[in-house]
């Protein structure tokens, strides 16, 4: 008598994608990491899921007649993480995106506020994207480092006191100085780093740091706070209606050295004079640095805690 064949075994990727998307809705945030980290066609699948859940998270927020004033921050703050996150459109930030999505949602996770819960995941995300950079290219580093010039404009132009002080060009630089009223960043103690290590801490708590103070403006509320990572702490608060003459104040310079185009194109981004519909592309071969430097007052005197000034791109990189 003849055996039965070996029934074939069913893999993962058998199944149809509806039934794997429907898995992934009950694993857990560690299992869920193991799974993506299976195959790429397994990580496309759940990128794919991650993003979905989270429009759909979004639309559940909506604003609507009668919200609650926890909805309502909730709304705000998926407002600002969605408009930072928007200008990191390449298809190597998709996937680090996913990533952090998927902490971002993950049911263990403590948060002290929704400001806070913004701040992580921003600062989780771009620390991804940093590390991704080991192995990119020149281009495509130059590229990152764009998309993350255009999220600070795109986050500065949303604060109420922002105020753009005046354009300028040295025979090196196109300048670009600004001021944020009612605000401050700085630097309370760093350990001694090197500066490309300092330069990427500096980054991300950056535009941490701004998002979460841009929450607070939006719903009108003074703060104060720190936040430390690795042997750096950085302190920051924001007064938005405060009328007050010595109240905290932030000055902003912005040096590219670059082509024509390129400065054409960041000062109307940052001055409100871009079109949304027309893509900016950064032709192969552009090379640019920006640096970025800061002056806090806060109150009558000035604050001798450091300055949060760090380079966006420097010759260094490029050459490497």
């Amino acid at each position: 008598m003849e055996e039965a064949p070996e029934a074939k075994r069913v893999q993962l990727l058998d199944l149809p994608t509806e039934v794997l998307q429907m898995v992934m809705g009950h694993l857990d945030l560690y299992r869920h990491k193991l799974l993506r980290e299976a195959s790429q066609e397994l990580k496309r699948i759940s990128t794919s899921y991650i993003l979905h859940r989270h429009r759909s998270y979004e639309a559940t927020h909506r604003e609507g007649p009668s919200e609650r004033a926890s909805d309502r921050a909730e709304r705000i703050m998926l407002q600002i993480l969605r408009s930072t996150i928007s200008y990191f459109s390449d298809a190597d930030s998709e996937s680090d995106l996913a990533i952090s999505l998927l902490h971002f949602h993950d049911s263990e996770a403590v948060f002290n506020s929704e400001a806070d819960h913004l701040g992580q995941f921003l600062a989780h995300f771009l620390f991804l994207t940093e590390q991704s950079f080991n192995i990119f290219s020149a281009e495509r580093l130059k590229l990152k480092r764009l998309h993350y010039t255009m999220a600070v404009f795109g986050l500065l132009r949303q604060f109420r006191n922002f105020r753009i002080l005046g354009f300028g060009r040295t025979l090196l630089h196109w300048n670009v100085e600004a001021e944020l009223t009612n605000t401050f960043i700085g630097v309370i103690d760093e350990e001694n780093e090197s500066m490309r290590t300092m330069d990427s801490q500096r980054r991300i708590y950056f535009v941490s740091i701004l998002a979460e103070l841009l929450f607070h403006e939006k719903i009108h509320q003074n703060y104060g706070g720190q936040r430390g990572y690795n042997g750096t702490l950085y302190t920051y608060s924001i007064q938005p209606d405060s009328k007050a003459k010595r109240n905290p104040r932030m000055f902003l310079k912005f040096m590219v050295e670059g082509p024509q185009f390129l400065s054409d194109f960041l000062h109307d981004l940052i001055s409100g004079e871009d079109d949304p519909h027309q893509p900016f592309h950064l032709p192969p071969g552009t090379d640019f640095t920006i640096r970025v430097e800061t002056r806090c007052l806060r109150g009558p005197q000035f604050v001798y805690f450091g300055n949060l000034n760090f380079n966006l791109l420097g010759w260094s990189e490029l050459g490497d």
